[in-house]
């Protein structure tokens, strides 16, 4: 089988040269960089600035992506939920701080980066649309007009719900405040109905000489996007579809999308918009509009969700789309890094949108290699048991760990100040009975040694008023029940003084309270079971209080200590 493949994605690679050599158009204004990916998850995907996970990437991974042979990254930024909001839209001061320090380590290793305004929500609201940019831009123009080349403008990521005559305005009007200020750097303009390739010739005609335009590709959307459970919830039934199209590869339709469109394009459609020639196609319009233009343009997003396409068809599509890009000397970012459009192969084999990688074993290299990429030599991965203790969160979360509280009512600020130790401490307010939880989830973790050797949890904590909580950890699916190591703490350990405490558990002090199966989907009584350390996967933060009692908690220098 294996041979079989290797053979067809020799025919593929010929099918490519035949298609190029017979349609491939130069673009002849060239972008400053050639190839990147995205950092995606970092400043977005949350409420606010104070929920940023800032070491979510660190200096490190700037510099494994210039060793890749990257030499930009897109940095998505949801605006929308890190200013003062209508009608001000004054962005956070916090968010400046984290923010330079990205553009710190690009600008260290050299790599463009481009700061992508990518709301979650956008304002359908046409209006909305310049009330929101303009003040963005501005404020974004002056505080990084001096900074270097290296630094790019991305106005808005995927116009939609509006007309292009409307959005081609706006967009100049942005391009105008921002060059009232900054007359230096790119600016990345788009078209509308999502960057779409057919929209292209929809953008104005500018005059700026420092535009670059943009475009996503996902073609053939029912190929890249299978399994996904956004956008159209039924694509989450589909998979194994094949690229390119194979009418004896071809998956049998799921019986939850009979009658559906996308019964129609895998039985009608799938063999003319599944094939290198119609991708050909569609990229050589990208290509004809630089032309005709005299623009630069790139590729702002493609790529492949992994979650139920097969891998070798993955690498296919990749393959493909990347050489068409580069033969027409289009650049190219891929979505994503990390998550379930990356370059990493998931933990275990699931795909998460919390798993991250080490360039030197966790790479999928066939994949790199089909972006055009440098991958280094791969290593034995190493899984050793815990030994050491290690830190949760010390002014920032640690890497590799995600938080969040069970309500939207609650007050979250992982940047407070003053804190107990260092520069920040976690702020967990407006808590009750009700909206009682905040979770730090952990990659799967052996904590039997921990507990057999005198290994304690230690946090700092303070509150004002009188405040009991449980704190547990939780194991794995047992027999379908996820059981709770569990702690119980009150005014003892913490008094509602308004001081800060050093709270210490010795994780063999810690006993079964019980635990929820998840089949069942009921609560089930554990006391006196014993604790088991091999399978944590969360840290919980539950209080007690009574209804009605409304209270806060803040914490700092959280560990797991000898």
């Amino acid at each position: 089988m294996k041979k079989t493949g290797n053979i067809i994605f020799t025919l593929l690679l010929l099918v490519s040269y035949n298609v190029f050599s017979q349609s491939k158009q130069q673009v002849a204004v060239s972008a400053p960089f050639t190839k990147g990916v995205h950092f995606g998850g970092w400043f977005e995907f949350v409420n606010s600035v104070q929920e940023i996970p800032f070491k979510r990437f660190v200096e490190k991974d700037f510099d494994d992506v210039k060793k890749l042979g990257v030499d930009v990254i897109r940095l998505p930024i949801d605006f929308n939920v890190f200013t003062s909001g209508t009608p001000d839209y004054i962005i956070n001061p916090m968010l400046f701080k984290l923010l330079d320090r990205a553009v710190d380590w690009a600008e260290k290793y050299q790599i463009y980066i481009i700061l992508d305004n990518h709301p979650a929500n956008q304002p359908a609201v046409k209006n909305n649309y310049r009330n929101f940019l303009i003040p963005v831009w501005t404020q974004m123009a002056e505080h990084y007009k001096n900074r270097s080349e290296y630094v790019i403008y991305e106005i808005l990521n995927e116009p939609n719900r509006i007309a292009a005559n409307a959005w081609g305005k706006m967009q100049g009007d942005v391009i105008d405040t921002i060059r009232k200020i900054d007359k230096n750097h790119w600016i990345v303009v788009s078209s509308v109905e999502w960057s779409s390739i057919q929209t292209l010739s929809s953008i104005p005609k500018y005059t700026d000489n420092k535009l670059l335009y943009t475009f996503h590709f996902y073609d053939p959307y029912i190929f890249t996007h299978q399994g996904a459970t956004w956008g159209e919830p039924l694509l989450v039934h589909l998979a194994g579809v094949p690229f390119p199209y194979d009418k004896n590869r071809m998956p049998a339709i799921p019986k939850e999308v009979k009658g559906t469109w996308i019964e129609n394009e895998l039985k009608n459609n799938y063999s003319k918009i599944g094939t290198t020639a119609a991708l050909t196609k569609k990229i050589d319009q990208a290509a004809n509009f630089a032309q005709q233009r005299k623009v630069p343009v790139f590729c702002g997003e493609f790529g492949v969700y992994m979650l139920n396409s097969r891998n070798d068809d993955r690498v296919r599509w990749y393959q493909f789309v990347r050489e068409a890009f580069e033969a027409r000397n289009i650049p190219r970012l891929s979505w994503d890094y990390y998550d379930p459009f990356g370059i990493f192969n998931p933990p275990g084999g699931v795909v998460t949108y919390s798993f991250t990688g080490d360039i030197n074993t966790d790479l999928n290299v066939e994949l790199v290699m089909a972006l055009g990429l440098n991958p280094p030599p791969q290593a034995q991965k190493q899984k050793e048991p815990l030994r050491a203790g290690f830190t949760i969160y010390d002014d920032y979360l640690s890497r590799g760990f995600t938080i969040n509280v069970w309500s939207k009512q609650n007050i979250f600020n992982l940047y407070y100040t003053p804190s107990a130790e260092g520069e920040y401490a976690i702020q967990w307010g407006n808590i009750n009975r009700k909206n009682a939880g905040m979770e730090i989830r952990l990659t799967l973790s052996d904590f039997t040694y921990f507990a057999q050797n005198g290994f304690a949890f230690e946090f700092k904590a303070k509150t004002e008023k009188p405040l009991s909580f449980e704190i547990y950890f939780v194991n794995q699916v047992q027999d379908n029940i996820e059981w709770r190591n569990s702690y119980n703490i009150g005014q003892k350990q913490l008094p509602p003084d308004g001081k800060w405490h050093t709270i210490r558990i010795p994780l063999r002090d810690m006993e079964v309270f019980g635990g929820y199966d998840k089949v069942k989907e009921q609560w089930v009584e554990g006391r006196g079971r014993t604790v088991f350390w091999a399978n944590i996967t969360a840290l919980t933060f539950e209080t007690r209080n009574e209804d009605g009692d409304v209270c806060e908690i803040f914490l700092d220098d959280i560990k797991i200590v000898k």
